[in-house]
């Protein structure tokens, strides 16, 4: 017994108050009710066969018997007053055989009562005073049991529940297999008409597999199970509305999908010529990037070459200067020689003078100055010849002076020029030094262009192939689009139309 039957029962008896003390009043009269009960069930079994509705559930005597010995056991089990899982378990075998043979409840209920009756009937004459006939009988006979009629009461009360109890779990087994019984009526009636709608639904999807979706179900069978048969009907008019709409849009399709494919192929061909034009504008910034880097590099030279040449022009200068320097000092020089020349022009004059004087001296003193004239002769003709190389020297210091004077003005000019050069130089060192630095500027931003065009031309032979592979997939979809309009035409539609029409 499991613990919900068991709290199941515990219940039942609470309710009919069947408590310890009860139970233990059960066991102590069940004596007395087992001696009652064979004459109860004599007088039952007497009116089942009086009752033909009762008498036909019982093939022989010996079936009878088998079944009197059964209920009397299972009273037996009341009397103990123990309504554990035994007992439970014999009134749900009493239950189920009277379901099994399908006997009404009101056959059960009734021998019920009279089974009661013959027990109830039984305790009540055993606990009623019996009245001795004559003086000596009432003298010596036994004394009355001394029952109350509160203990018969109980007696009585507590047996009526017992057998109420034992009732009610009866009728409850015997309706729980009626209603599994009715369930399995139901059951395989709703099985059957499932079947059978099962097999109309198969034939109609094989149709609809076929594509007819134009067919109605047998309306009997439509009836039993109205509401597949409804989904079905519904599912049969949506498939048809979807084919008429695939069918349009089929036809939409193929014709969107030819003229995508005519522009993709258009596009194909025109990305084409823009990547070969690209190719040659590539191709020509290529060597407009080397021609500028050359002449960039040929620049860069010559800024190079000017530099050079304005340091030597530098140098030119400062030897120019220098050289300029040497001459003011070779015109000092000459000068302070002229000066010296002067002062031997001077010594010479006075020597001259000097060597007058003496050879006056020298005639004045005869024959004794006669040699001292001499050498006053020999002094003057060497003071004359010191002033003549004198006068020659100066003659000579003076045009190299003059020399000089036009060596310098003709080196000041000669630096000036230089000069001149110089700043020339320098400025024209500038201007190459920009035209420099422009062509690098130049060439690096035709070397980012040349880069640009080299992107834009992958991108574009990218592009390119996309495209190729859209016009394929496009192509792909023409026949895709015919395959699928050729499928759908094969279905049976309501309101069906030439597919011309449709598109």
């Amino acid at each position: 017994m499991t613990e919900q039957v068991a709290a199941d029962m515990k219940e039942r008896l609470t309710f009919l108050g069947i408590g310890a003390s009860e139970q233990a009043l059960i066991a102590r009269i069940g004596q007395q009710v087992r001696r009652i009960l064979p004459p109860a069930l004599d007088r039952f079994y007497c009116r089942v066969d009086e009752t033909p509705a009762l008498a036909r559930f019982f093939s022989s005597s010996a079936h009878q018997n088998s079944a009197r010995t059964q209920q009397e056991m299972h009273w037996s089990r009341i009397l103990e007053g123990d309504f554990g899982p035994d007992y439970v378990q014999s009134t749900r075998a009493i239950g189920n055989t009277h379901a099994r043979i399908g006997l009404d409840p009101q056959w059960y209920i009734g021998s019920y009562g009279l089974l009661v009756e013959g027990i109830v009937a039984g305790v009540i004459q055993d606990a009623w005073p019996k009245q001795k006939q004559g003086f000596l009988g009432r003298l010596f006979g036994k004394r009355p049991s001394g029952l109350t009629s509160h203990d018969v009461a109980a007696r009585v009360g507590v047996l009526v529940k017992a057998a109420f109890l034992d009732m009610e779990l009866g009728l409850q087994t015997y309706t729980l297999n009626l209603d599994g019984q009715e369930r399995s009526r139901a059951e395989k009636e709703r099985t059957e008409s499932l079947s059978a709608l099962s097999e109309a639904l198969a034939d109609s999807l094989d149709r609809m597999a076929e594509g007819d979706l134009v067919q109605d179900i047998d309306p009997e069978l439509a009836s039993q199970a109205a509401r597949m048969s409804g989904a079905f009907q519904r599912a049969c008019n949506g498939l048809g509305r979807i084919v008429q709409g695939v069918r349009s849009t089929s036809g939409v399709v193929e014709h969107r999908a030819r003229t995508l494919s005519s522009s993709s192929e258009d596009i194909a061909c025109r990305i084409a010529e823009q990547v070969d034009a690209l190719g040659t504008v590539s191709r020509n910034i290529t060597q407009l990037t080397t021609s500028v880097k050359e002449v960039a590099e040929e620049a860069r030279q010559a800024d190079e070459t000017v530099e050079a040449c304005c340091q030597e022009t530098g140098q030119s200068t400062e030897v120019v200067a220098r050289t300029v320097e040497a001459m003011a000092k070779i015109s000092e020089s000459s000068t302070r020689i002229v000066q010296i020349i002067g002062v031997i022009d001077e010594i010479a004059f006075q020597t001259n003078l000097l060597a007058l004087n003496a050879g006056v001296e020298a005639a004045h003193a005869g024959d004794a100055g006669r040699g001292f004239a001499v050498v006053a002769q020999e002094i003057r003709a060497l003071s004359q010849r010191s002033k003549t190389a004198a006068c020659e020297i100066k003659e000579l210091i003076s045009s190299s002076m003059e020399d000089v004077e036009r060596g310098v003005k003709m080196v000041d000019e000669t630096g000036a020029a230089l000069g001149n050069i110089s700043a020339s130089v320098n400025r024209l060192g500038e201007a190459v030094g920009q035209i420099a630095s422009g062509a690098e500027a130049q060439a690096q931003r035709i070397m980012d262009i040349n880069t640009s065009t080299t992107q834009l031309e992958a991108v574009t032979k990218t592009n390119a192939a996309i495209v190729r592979q859209m016009s394929n997939s496009s192509q792909e979809l023409v026949g895709d689009a015919a395959q699928l309009m050729k499928i759908v035409m094969n279905f049976k539609v309501q309101n069906d139309l030439p597919a011309q029409h449709q598109l």
